[in-house]
């Protein structure tokens, strides 16, 4: 009979590459990850790995069974999951990762109604917005992972995940209180900006990716960046303080900041889109089923609340 531990350390050198990266992964020893492949080898009477230089390499043999261990360990928890869901218990522990207005406005509201509902299921959130979100998806180091895109910069899909859009928001300038910019209050041209100083996400992130996008490719400008912070307090009070101007989705409700104005820009309509990503059939899993209905529901709620937003499920 197979050992799912020694599995779980086939199928994490094969998406990890190194004993290294599985060794801290697991939270093993590199010496403990090698005797689990050494004795899973001897119980199989075949070569799983074989040394590359320094490193250890799954042979055609280990990569066969490196792809049945990632379906053999989905249907284990899976299987844990339904016995106790059939006893109408939702457990485990669900790990989200996503961007700071996105779990203020739709994952933080659910969690009180899920640890009523379901008080065996365990949901962690992680605040980070970094390039590699999805491939800690791919790797199983988290479940859920909300995104933000833009209709001018889409995310590449990737065939093991599912990405299902929630939101859809415009993006909106936020100026100064008192900004003659802003004197009108009808909207502003990202032209009639080129002076200014602004403040946005740190670099690698869609948001700082679709200022200068927005100004170079509407406006003709390439903006002068002074301040980065994936903080919407941080931001707002640069804006307030600085006399920063910042491109805004919607949802982060800039003009409730003091000392912050809101205006629709201009030149064009720029949109954001609140993406919930998942891997290919993570939904079976009752307490993954039940966190994704959760955001669903907070995503009809929070555009019964703001008529600005669209609800794309």
């Amino acid at each position: 009979m197979l050992d799912l531990a020694r599995l779980r350390v086939l199928r994490e050198l094969k998406t990890r590459g190194t004993v290294g990266a599985v060794a801290q992964a697991l939270g093993y020893t590199p010496s403990a990850v090698s005797q689990q492949l050494a004795r899973l080898q001897q119980e199989l009477g075949v070569p799983l790995v074989e040394r590359a230089g320094r490193r250890l390499r799954l042979t055609e043999a280990g990569e066969v069974l490196a792809d049945h261990a990632e379906a053999l360990l989905a249907r284990a928890q899976q299987a844990e999951e339904e016995t106790a869901a059939a006893s109408g218990r939702v457990v485990g522990v669900v790990r989200v990762v996503g961007y700071q207005t996105a779990l203020i406005n739709l994952l933080a509201p659910v969690l009180p109604g899920l640890a009523r509902r379901h008080p065996e299921l365990t949901v962690e959130v992680i605040d980070e917005e970094f390039v590699r979100v999805l491939q800690a998806l791919v790797l199983r180091e988290v479940d859920i992972v909300i995104t933000d895109e833009y209709s001018a910069l889409p995310r590449p899909r990737r065939p093991e995940l599912t990405a299902e859009p929630l939101i859809t928001e415009p993006m909106r300038l936020a100026l100064p209180e008192g900004h003659p910019a802003a004197a009108s209050g009808g909207p502003v041209r990202l032209a009639d900006l080129a002076r200014e100083t602004w403040v946005t996400g740190h670099p690698g992130t869609n948001h700082a990716e679709l200022l200068e996008r927005a100004c170079v490719d509407l406006a003709g400008f390439r903006p002068d960046i002074r301040h980065r912070s994936n903080d919407i307090h941080v931001i707002m009070a640069l804006v307030r303080h600085a006399g920063a101007a910042c491109l805004f989705p919607d949802v982060g409700r800039a003009e409730s900041f003091p000392g912050v104005v809101v205006r629709d820009l201009a030149d064009a309509e720029l949109r954001r889109h609140i993406v919930v990503w998942t891997r290919i059939g993570a939904d079976v899993r009752p307490s993954v089923r039940v966190v994704l209905e959760a955001l669903r529901g907070s995503a009809a709620e929070l555009t019964g609340r703001f008529p600005s937003l669209a609800l794309l499920i």
